[in-house]
């Protein structure tokens, strides 16, 4: 067992990513079918950020299932995937130095629960 993951950290992360990544394709799906000035464009970009922060904090080595086999999450709202991933950091350890950065994902993630509130997801 890897000892950086005996915590369960990375697949922490790594399902964090997994929700995000199918947060941003249900989002920008609504986005291409709603106006061209609707706020759904700034959220799914803002979720897609947020995948991209969760992967960032992932080692170089570590591999991500494959999104496109989990039919479960397609079940799900957006606002579901992304109350989940931020459930999900709850328990993480971001005192750590290699994890710095994730509290910022945390407060992101917060902003984005509260505008896709806001939009009625």
């Amino acid at each position: 067992m890897d000892t950086l993951n005996a915590d369960g950290t990375w697949d922490r992360l790594g399902s964090i990513a997994l929700l995000l990544h199918q947060a941003a394709n249900q989002v920008w799906s609504d986005a291409d079918r709603a106006a061209a000035d609707s706020p759904l464009h700034d959220l799914g970009l803002g979720v897609y950020l947020a995948h991209s922060q969760a992967s960032a904090l992932l080692p170089d080595d570590y591999e991500l299932p494959d999104v496109d086999e989990d039919a479960e999450l397609e079940e799900r709202t957006p606002l579901q995937l992304l109350t989940e991933a931020e459930e999900l950091t709850r328990p993480l350890p971001l005192h750590r130095p290699d994890l710095v950065h994730g509290s910022q994902l945390v407060v992101d993630l917060c902003d984005l629960i509260r505008e896709a509130r806001g939009l009625g997801y």
